[in-house]
């Protein structure tokens, strides 16, 4: 393997309204706490995935953002979250001329309706890790928590006095673009590291007001996640588009020699004419380029590379 990969880390923290601006500073604040959580890890010669769970879980943690404790609920006051993780090996210039650089070496983990652990990304990775199995849900996958030496908590301890409110907005005012101001706050991360090891990210409690039991995008490989030797994607945003799209798996298989913001824009371009909806989408390409975009009200979004630093961006929608 080629040992001069070049390390990168993107992150976003969901497609959707801009929010009040008030929350704004502190939602800067979480991203590039989580940016320096990854960005440490892979300038120390660490591992992409490590850098990954480590990014996903600070804002997991933070309860401006939707996941982990920071979730929104669902029609019936519950927390219901999805997470997953991706793996492949960059492929060297020569190989990505030939098709097979898309069937590179690959490992998923993703987890659904969970209800009772803050971390779902840490579950997503010990289905990954501990289990023949991709995507596990519910009751099951909690109880590879269990074996995996995950905490487990009650299901009240999630629900962040944040979620709360804007659930009661949902619910006493029945307002559909309530709802829609919250559909995509889904979080995400993609990284390589010096070892040419790609890993991506999502972690999401959904949308506000959902029906328990829907699965959106995030736990979907090839929708909400997607990694191959070319590189790797998060997306957020509309679930059904995203996944009626394959949006992530669209988006690394134009991947090669192409820009990757170009490739971004154009993906999400493609899903805005095709379904009306909205989404964005970060990536990280073999040569670690960074790209993203977006055709939201806002998407925020962190970057780190060893040429640029770190960087906090607010990207423009495009048309």
């Amino acid at each position: 393997m080629n040992s001069q990969f070049i390390p990168a880390l993107v992150l976003h923290g969901g497609a959707g309204a801009r929010g009040p601006a008030s929350e704004r500073p502190r939602r800067r604040q979480g991203m590039m706490f989580a940016l320096r959580c990854g960005m440490e890890i892979l300038r120390g010669g660490g591992r992409a995935l490590d850098a990954v769970s480590a990014s996903i879980r600070a804002l997991e943690d933070d309860e401006y953002f939707n996941a982990g404790y920071g979730s929104v609920l669902t029609a019936d006051g519950r927390v219901e979250m999805d997470a997953a993780l991706m793996l492949a090996e960059a492929e060297g210039e020569a190989d990505l001329i030939a098709d097979a650089a898309a069937c590179a070496p690959m490992r998923a983990g993703a987890v659904a309706v969970i209800t009772r652990v803050k971390n779902p990304i840490l579950l997503a990775r010990a289905v990954m890790e501990d289990t023949p199995h991709l995507l596990m849900a519910g009751a099951g996958a909690e109880r590879i928590a269990r074996r995996a030496g995950i905490p487990l908590c009650r299901p009240e301890e999630l629900i962040s006095p944040r979620a709360k409110a804007r659930w009661r907005i949902v619910v006493e005012n029945r307002l559909a673009e309530e709802r829609s101001d919250s559909s995509g706050g889904t979080v995400g991360a993609v990284a390589i590291d010096t070892s040419g090891i790609i890993a991506t990210g999502t972690s999401t409690g959904g949308m506000t007001g959902k029906m328990p039991g829907r699965i959106g995008d995030t736990a979907i490989v090839g929708a909400g996640i997607y990694a191959s030797g070319r590189g790797a994607a998060s997306a957020t945003g509309h679930g059904e588009a995203i996944i009626r799209m394959m949006l992530c798996r669209q988006a690394v298989m134009a991947l090669g020699g192409a820009d990757p913001n170009r490739v971004a824009a154009d993906v999400i371009a493609d899903l805005g004419r095709t379904t009306g909806s909205e989404a964005g989408i970060i990536l990280v390409d073999h040569r670690g380029r960074v790209g993203f975009a977006h055709n939201a009200g806002a998407m925020e979004v962190a970057s780190f590379d060893p040429e640029r630093g770190q960087r906090h961006h607010w990207p423009a929608a495009i048309k």
